[in-house]
């Protein structure tokens, strides 16, 4: 059996080392900013913004509301069954979209698409919401917010560090800053694998989470019908690694043989 719960320390290592970092770059200034920043994007406030970005809002027709709220009801108290220690408020909104898909965000955040709720059928949809309910029990949502927050100095000290690297001349202080700008590339780069396959396992474990909590079989078949439906290109070793999401029938073939391997210690 799948472990259904993760740590994040993967996350959580280059969140310190990237402190670590520009702490000492700018001599301690930059590790107050970065408890501010991350202070005001785990607040209402901010999630609250982000739902404006994005263009989510929640459920305001009756027939939504009379639709999608006894499904939520039924998946999330399931979910507490299989994880007490879920969030305590986890809130379904809707997003203006015809693409078949659901996200999570933030402290409370889960989000269902139009094409999902007009395409799917009630089972399918509560095999969505399972997954992503899966992400809020792993901490995903918030964790990724973290880690986001703290790379975005380092991306800001590459571009501004390939801008550097093209107007130098030749000579010693060239290639010293190439080495040493080659070595920040290089471990930004490593970074930027480790986080991709550690969001790949999160995908694998919210599946799992989703099929523990007895939504197993409709969450196969809706990947199954977005892959059906969707155009995937064959990608790269390089996009491979750096894709955050693994192949959907990758996710299907595991769900199927952990719902047979149900099946089979059944009988």
């Amino acid at each position: 059996m799948r472990n259904i719960i993760k740590n994040n320390w993967s996350y959580l290592f280059w969140f310190a080392y990237y402190i670590l970092l520009f702490g000492l770059l700018t001599f301690g200034i930059i590790i107050p900013i970065y408890i501010a920043m991350l202070l005001i994007a785990l607040s209402p406030f901010a999630e609250e913004l982000y739902h404006r970005v994005i263009g989510v809002r929640p459920l305001r027709l009756s027939s939504e509301k009379i639709r999608l709220t006894p499904l939520f009801d039924e998946v999330y108290e399931q979910s507490i069954s299989i994880y007490p220690r879920m969030p305590k408020r986890v809130v379904l909104y809707i997003q203006e979209s015809m693409d078949i898909n659901a996200f999570a965000f933030g402290k409370c955040s889960l989000v269902l698409t139009k094409g999902s709720i007009n395409m799917l059928d009630d089972g399918h949809l509560k095999g969505l919401i399972a997954h992503e309910l899966g992400h809020f029990a792993n901490g995903d949502t918030k964790v990724n917010l973290f880690f986001a927050i703290a790379n975005l100095p380092m991306t800001l000290l590459l571009s501004f560090g390939n801008k550097i690297q093209n107007r130098l001349e030749t000579g010693i202080l060239k290639f010293v800053f190439d080495i040493i700008f080659s070595i920040f590339k290089g471990i930004n780069f490593i970074s930027e694998l480790m986080i991709a396959h550690q969001s790949r396992q999160n995908e694998y474990r919210a599946d799992y989470f989703a099929l523990m909590c007895g939504f197993g079989v409709d969450l196969s078949e809706v990947l199954t019908e977005i892959y059906e439906i969707s155009l995937e290109k064959p990608r790269t070793i390089k996009e491979q690694l750096k894709s955050t999401h693994p192949p959907l029938t990758k996710r299907v073939e595991l769900l199927e043989s952990d719902l047979y391997n149900e099946d089979m210690q059944k009988e």
